[in-house]
């Protein structure tokens, strides 16, 4: 049994799940993976022996257990890559640690109308709330890398975690057809043309469980 261990939930449907494990990815830190199958009767019994919210990301570091995934990236830049996750420039590490809590707790309709899942593709037209929302991470996009991009494809040049945050409503802004400015739709396509992000995808598009959607089971 590796020392670190990531617990996670269904790849096609919890976003979540995809920050802390694309982070782990793209630092080639080594992990157990440990996969609750979720919206079953019987995922809370499986989860209690790992998760204190009974939600997933959880993280097993030894005998320290962490949860929520932004507190899970935290705990990974700060105990294997010297805080190396986030941007080294202080406005940059601000401006990153504020984008990735405002897509943490914000766009709450964008997860709700358009959850992540692998397997679809749509053309939608999103409500006007949801409009709204896409307007405001497309504008995120875009500023982050004009301002601090200029050394790599990535928010703030390289991969941090503010990328690991985003990757999943990549993922649902293609499937579901989201109209965005270019410099939005180029950032879009890195993401999804990431390795990992892909591998994540593959393997989403594999599972067999029902769509059924609940956020309860993610944080």
């Amino acid at each position: 049994m590796k020392d670190l261990r990531l617990v996670i939930g269904n790849k096609n449907y919890s976003s979540w799940s995809l920050c802390p494990w694309l982070l782990l990815k793209m630092f080639d830190i080594q992990f157990e993976e440990i996969q609750i199958v979720l919206y079953q009767d019987n995922t809370a019994e499986k989860l209690g022996p790992y998760s204190p919210s009974l939600k997933v990301p959880v993280l097993l570091h030894r005998e320290i257990t962490v949860w929520d995934s932004l507190a899970i990236c935290e705990y990974i830049s700060e105990q294997y890559l010297n805080h190396g996750g986030w941007p080294a420039n202080p406005k940059r590490r601000a401006s990153a640690r504020s984008i990735s809590a405002e897509v943490h707790s914000g766009f709450p309709t964008l997860k709700q109308e358009w959850p992540m899942n692998c397997k679809a593709s749509y053309n939608l037209t999103p409500s006007p709330k949801l409009s709204e929302e896409i307007a405001r991470i497309d504008a995120i996009w875009s500023s982050s890398r004009r301002r601090f991009g200029e050394n790599g494809n990535y928010l703030y040049g390289r991969f941090s975690i503010a990328d690991c945050m985003y990757a999943s409503v990549a993922i649902s802004f293609n499937a579901y057809g989201a109209d965005l400015s270019e410099e939005a739709n180029t950032y879009m396509q890195v993401l999804l043309d990431n390795p990992f992000v892909q591998k994540w995808i593959a393997l989403g598009r594999l599972e067999q469980e029902p769509l059924s959607i609940a956020y309860s089971s993610t944080g």
